[in-house]
This record gives structure tokens, C-alpha cells and sequence, in this order.
């Protein structure tokens, strides 16, 4: 089964050419040479709407991960990586997503080419990031969950974080790297000017076992599915769990102790949210995908493309908007990430402000960071 890979360069986690579709059609018409104009709902939806999210998400990543990955913060670390992997993703949205469609409403022949010359190695990192930030989320929930059954492994687990962040990025590198080597750009016939490229899968693709087995179900399977499901399992077992342990410790509301429980609790609520988020968004993905899957000529036909191709634009869309909540999510939920950022500003700009207006300001760091 060969095919596009999840139809055209409008989405994150589609393949984002929206000549994509053509890769595997051979169509010799004269409208090889057409430029595309996409319609206003696009230039809105995922240019302006799009970019503005992005940049929003991009700063507030920055300055996540600027928090998290502190020292002090360990027990934050897959969650600080997770920022930096979406101020990544953040800063490619612009030129791999919105410049596509950009440069068919302005139709310059430069841009175009620019685009053309960056856009598929650039997309493959985008790929390998998104898939990365996954796998933070799934290391984060599975630590939670460690904590949350009291496990044995805990200690261990948290000693190897950061082998266990490296082995993610690896194995999303394996997964999602070798994009690169799937498309290459070609001449489109003899077309000339802003049509004078076009997307074309390399013989890499047409392979069985690449083609088929790697791209379509170790690929799929390993990035789409499998963390989906996994996530919706942990959730929902935390969720019980938590429920029994809230029973019990009605019984016990004194001392130190309780007030670490509460802090656990605190922190297992925030990622829960972030899982949830994650699921939210990569809902429409695992539709699409399954779609795809079973009956990829239908997403190209011309009844179902403009639902297809909406699709794909919302997932991107959904994508950022989680990448860009996060933020607030993080300082809702938790009250030990609110002082973090507190400490954070503080020491880097808000108090220095009050010292010179004349106010001192006192910050215990052990009463915030005692465990």
C-alpha cells in the first residue's frame, strides 16, 4: 500500500504539501501549472489565527522551560523538555505551515523558491519534535504514575531521567527523521515560475518494507496510536487512583505529610490536564490516520477533500493551541510552578524593580521547595 503520507503540508502531523496529493497521481493536464489559491478560510484559519498562536505558544515555552529545567525543578524535567521541544515547534509554524500559504496569496517567485529550498528537511525536525514532545508526556505520566502506586521503581525511574529523555529522542529520530529521505524536489514538467517545483516520493518509499511495513504501521502505529491509547489507559487509572486515595485521606487532614500529599495531588492534576489537552488535540489526528488507513483514495476525492483538507488544518491548529495553553494550565493548577515563576521573575527582573522603588521583598525558598 503506497500513498501519500498523511495528505499535504497544511498540518503538523499531516504532511504538509497541499500538492502532496499529486505525488502519486499522474496527472499531465494543464493544470500542472496552475498556482493553487487557497481559500479565505485557510489564509485566516492557518496563517493569521495560526501564526498568532504560534507566537504566543513560542514565548510562553521559552520562558517554561527557562523555569523548569532549573536545577531545583528536577522533578519538572520531562516537562521542561517538553517546552523546549514546542518553542520548536512554535518557531517552525510560521515558515514550514503559514509560509505555504502565504506564498500563494502574495505569488512572489523568491519566496517561493526560499520556501521550496528549506521546507523538507525543516518539516522532517518538525516531525521528530512533535514526536518527541509525545514521549515527554508519556515518561511525565508514567513517572506520576509510579507515584501514584507508591512503586518501587520510582527511585529508579527518576535517577534515569535523563538516559530516558535521550532514548526518546532517539527512537523519535529513527521514526520520524528518515522523513528526510522520502520526498525530493523535482522540476514539474515543463512548468515554469511559482509551479516551476513540485513534491515527489524517492524510490526509497516504493520498497515493501519500507514503504509498507516501516512508513504505514511501525511508523503510524508507534506515533499515533499506541501513545494515544496508552495515555488514555494511564489517565484514567491515576483517576481511580486518586479517587481512593482522596477517600482515605479525608480520615487524616494534619501534619507535614498531608500537606506533601497535597502537593503530589497537585502535581498529578497539572499533568493529568496536560494529557488530557494532548488527547484532545490528537483526537482528529487518529480519525484522520484511521481514515487514511482505510481508504486513503477517498481523502483525495473530490467529495470528501475539502472535509479532509479542514481536518488537516484543524489539527494543526489544535496542535499549537495545546503547545500555547500550557502556560496557563501550568500556573492554574499548580501552585508549586507559580512560585517557581514567581522566584523566576524575581530574581531576574520584577524584584530588582522593588529593591530600587524602596520595597524589599522576602522569598524563603525551603517554605516553596521543602519536599
Amino acid at each position: 500500500m503506497h500513498g501519500t503520507e498523511s495528505g499535504h503540508f497544511s498540518s503538523f502531523i499531516s504532511s504538509p504539501i497541499e500538492d502532496y496529493k499529486n505525488i502519486t497521481n499522474d496527472n499531465d493536464s494543464e493544470d500542472d501549472c496552475s498556482v493553487d489559491i487557497f481559500p479565505d478560510r485557510r489564509w485566516y484559519l492557518v496563517a493569521v489565527a495560526g501564526t498568532s498562536l504560534s507566537l504566543i505558544s513560542l514565548v510562553c515555552n521559552v520562558l517554561i522551560a527557562c523555569v523548569l529545567l532549573r536545577p531545583r525543578n528536577s522533578h519538572f524535567f520531562f516537562l521542561g523538555l517538553l517546552a523546549v521541544s514546542d518553542a520548536f515547534l512554535s518557531t517552525c509554524y510560521g515558515p514550514v505551515i503559514a509560509m505555504d500559504i502565504i506564498k500563494n496569496r502574495v505569488q512572489l517567485l523568491w519566496l517561493t523558491r526560499l520556501w521550496w529550498s528549506y521546507v523538507g528537511p525543516l518539516l522532517a525536525l518538525c516531525h521528530v519534535s512533535m514526536t518527541f514532545s509525545c514521549f515527554m508526556i508519556i515518561l511525565g505520566t508514567i513517572e506520576r504514575f509510579l507515584i501514584t502506586l507508591k512503586s518501587s521503581l520510582l527511585t529508579c525511574f527518576r535517577t534515569n531521567r535523563g538516559p530516558l529523555a535521550l532514548g526518546m529522542f532517539l527512537l523519535a529520530l529513527l521514526l520520524r527523521g528518515t522523513a528526510i529521505f522520502e520526498v525530493e524536489i523535482v522540476a514539474n514538467g515543463n512548468c515554469t515560475g511559482l509551479s516551476e517545483f513540485e513534491p515527489s516520493l524517492t524510490t526509497l518509499t516504493k520498497s515493501w518494507f519500507y514503504g509498507t511495513v516501516f512508513r504505514f504501521y511501525v511508523r503510524t502505529i508507534a506515533t499515533v496510536f499506541v501513545p494515544f491509547f496508552l495515555l488514555a489507559y494511564l489517565n484514567a487509572r491515576i483517576v481511580l487512583i486518586l479517587r481512593r486515595q482522596k477517600r482515605s485521606a479525608a480520615m487524616f487532614r494534619f501534619g507535614s505529610a498531608y500537606d506533601h500529599k497535597l502537593r503530589v495531588r497537585s502535581a498529578t492534576r497539572l499533568l493529568l490536564l496536560i494529557v488530557c489537552s494532548y488527547l484532545l488535540a490528537n483526537f482528529p489526528n487518529v480519525a484522520i490516520t484511521a481514515w487514511e488507513y482505510l481508504d486513503l483514495d477517498s481523502t483525495q476525492s473530490e467529495n470528501f477533500y475539502s472535509i479532509y483538507e479542514t481536518l488537516t488544518d484543524i489539527i494543526s491548529m489544535l496542535y499549537v493551541l495545546s503547545c500555547a495553553s500550557r502556560l496557563l494550565i501550568y500556573l492554574s493548577c499548580n501552585e508549586e510552578i507559580r512560585s517557581a515563576f514567581y522566584d523566576f521573575l524575581c530574581a531576574n527582573w520584577m524584584c530588582k524593580r522593588r529593591r530600587e522603588n524602596g520595597i524589599e521583598y522576602e522569598f524563603d525558598e525551603k517554605n516553596i521547595w521543602q519536599n
